[in-house]
């Protein structure tokens, strides 16, 4: 009997009719230069924030790391990104996420 609801599952499965997992959120992180508190690392996430298509922003001190979030079902600018973090008083040395890995200003 186990066997059978294995197999059967399976079948349920490859025809389609169990809906698919969401696609996991693909996160971008960029390391920022520049950061001396917790001051800088508020501002940063407040910056990132209200970026088109950001859902999230953790700005870590610590690691000098900014973990930003896509709102669902979208993609955030790599370039809008770079350049908020420039536009924020602050250096961006290296952005990783689902466009890529940059170490300059990413095109469009």
């Amino acid at each position: 009997m186990r066997t059978l609801l294995m197999v059967l599952g399976g079948v349920i499965a490859a025809t389609g009719l169990l809906p698919a997992a969401d696609a996991p959120v693909e996160n971008t992180t960029i390391t920022v230069e520049g950061m001396h508190c917790a001051g800088c690392a508020k501002n940063l996430s407040t910056k990132l924030k209200a970026v088109k298509c950001v859902k999230g922003a953790e700005v870590d001190l610590a690691t000098k790391t900014a973990k930003i979030t896509p709102a669902d079902k979208e993609k955030v600018s790599p370039k809008a990104l770079w350049e908020t973090v420039v536009k924020a008083g602050y250096k961006p040395t290296k952005l990783v996420g689902p466009s890529g890995t940059f170490t300059e200003t990413p095109g469009a």
